[in-house]
């Protein structure tokens, strides 16, 4: 039995662990559903501000990872949303040997493209598209289900910096070159991140976190597969050195390499054998366990007990008086015994 926040949320098991906070598995004991809860240790007040700031990011989109409920309890604070059961891109690359098949990059990209759309329609820019960060139901071998999640350092693209110029914000490797210069934040940087995350799945090799990226060129890496060529058409689309020459969220969506090759998910001369599973037990038992329930613990509800021979004797019912016969006082007892004893004599001596 774990801990119980709030007097609603049981932590069950922690699932992922970042520079915001920990994320666990939780059921919520009002709804008695099993969620996702990031929980904050609230360090300083710019950590919780972005924490709040992350909670009340709430866009309605089938693609986005949405939060649900809040809670804070002394110097620690956790929001709520939907587990979503299937890992992450992360997981199902590493399950994979690294790579995805072209057929799964095209889906799961047009996928997070679909879910930029939304949130740069918003005027939020994400700041940390990565393969951790891109969440899958779990489909089996159909058409994978993606869901962006994580907008601990999320930013409205109008509003002032709450971050000094000199620090740069996001994950190095999937920062464009500009953001490690102080750019201020802009939808571009999220679409050459999945540029980068793209083409990561493509070869299996992480990006360079060693300082500002210089500019990517495709070219070495064509193999002639159509496939997985037309993969790197929209590496060097989203990649672009320049930002404003890469496309928007919704112009990279109809990239006519990318609508090729989505359009040929149920082709079978691309099937695999390629699946997303359930990466989560089912969920825990509703009942609150013995160590949870209320001290002291609440007497039995009335019922009518199993009549014996000796408790028909004394008890009719449940709950009725007792009756029981008179107890027979001891002197009267010894009375008559004595008048017993004196009777006997005085036969013997008659």
């Amino acid at each position: 039995m774990g801990e119980v926040f709030a007097g609603r949320y049981e932590l069950l098991d922690p699932i992922a662990a970042g520079g915001m906070g920990t994320v666990w598995r939780v059921h919520d004991r009002t709804t008695g559903d099993v969620k996702a809860a990031k929980m904050l240790r609230q360090a300083d007040a710019a950590m919780l501000l972005r924490f709040v700031r992350e909670q009340s990011v709430r866009i309605d989109h089938t693609h986005v990872v949405t939060p649900q409920s809040w809670a804070g309890v002394d110097d620690r604070v956790l929001f709520t949303m939907p587990l979503v059961r299937g890992g992450s891109v992360s997981g199902l690359m590493k399950r994979n040997g690294g790579t995805l098949p072209p057929r799964w990059i095209a889906v799961l990209t047009d996928q997070t493209l679909q879910a930029l759309e939304a949130v740069h329609l918003a005027g939020i820019v994400h700041r940390d598209i990565k393969p951790g960060n891109l969440l899958l139901e779990p489909t089996g071998r159909h058409r994978p289900h993606l869901r962006l999640t994580d907008f601990g350092i999320a930013v409205p693209s109008d509003e002032p910096r709450l971050t000094h110029v000199a620090m740069m914000i996001g994950t190095p490797g999937y920062m464009p070159p500009e953001q490690y210069r102080g750019a201020d934040p802009d939808p571009s940087a999220d679409i050459y991140a999945l540029g980068v995350v793209v083409l990561e799945m493509l070869t299996g090799r992480r990006p360079a976190a060693d300082g500002e990226p210089g500019p990517i060129d495709v070219a070495a890496l064509r193999t002639g597969s159509p496939e997985h060529d037309a993969v790197l058409e929209v590496v060097a689309a989203a990649t672009a050195y320049d930002a404003a020459q890469r496309p928007s969220a919704t112009e990279l969506l109809a990239h006519p390499a990318l609508r090729a090759l989505v359009a040929r998910w149920d082709d079978p001369a691309l099937a695999d054998r390629l699946e997303v599973v359930d990466e989560y037990p089912a969920a825990p038992d509703p009942t609150p366990s013995r160590a949870t329930m209320a001290y002291p613990p609440p007497p039995p509800p009335p019922s009518t007990p199993v009549p014996t021979a000796a408790a028909t004797a004394a008890v009719t019912t449940y709950g009725a008086p007792v009756t029981a016969k008179r107890p027979v006082d001891a002197f009267v007892l010894l009375g008559v015994g004595v008048l017993g004893l004196v009777v006997a004599l005085l036969l013997l001596l008659g």
